[in-house]
C-alpha cells in the first residue's frame, strides 16, 4: 500500500479499500450470527447490552466474550 507524504493511504488505495470491502462485506455478513456484535456495521456495544439484558430477562445466563491475543505482546 502506498502512502502519502506522512503515512495516509492515498486515495487510490482508499477507493480499491472500499471496493473490496462493499464487494465482500455482504457475502460475509450474511454468514455471520445474528447475535454476533463485534466490529460490524450498524451494530454497537450498546446494541449487545440489549441483548445481554433481553437474555437475562428471559433466563438465559449464557454470554460468550472471546477474544484473541498476540503471543508475546507486552
Amino acid at each position: 500500500m502506498k502512502k502519502a507524504g506522512i503515512g495516509i493511504p492515498t486515495i487510490q488505495d482508499r477507493a480499491r479499500q472500499a471496493l473490496v470491502k462493499s464487494a465482500l462485506e455482504p457475502e460475509w455478513e450474511s454468514r455471520f450470527e445474528s447475535t454476533s456484535y463485534g466490529f460490524r456495521p450498524g451494530r454497537s456495544a450498546q446494541d449487545a447490552i440489549a441483548r445481554i439484558y433481553l437474555c437475562i430477562k428471559h433466563s438465559s445466563y449464557y454470554v460468550l466474550d472471546a477474544g484473541a491475543r498476540r503471543s508475546g505482546m507486552k
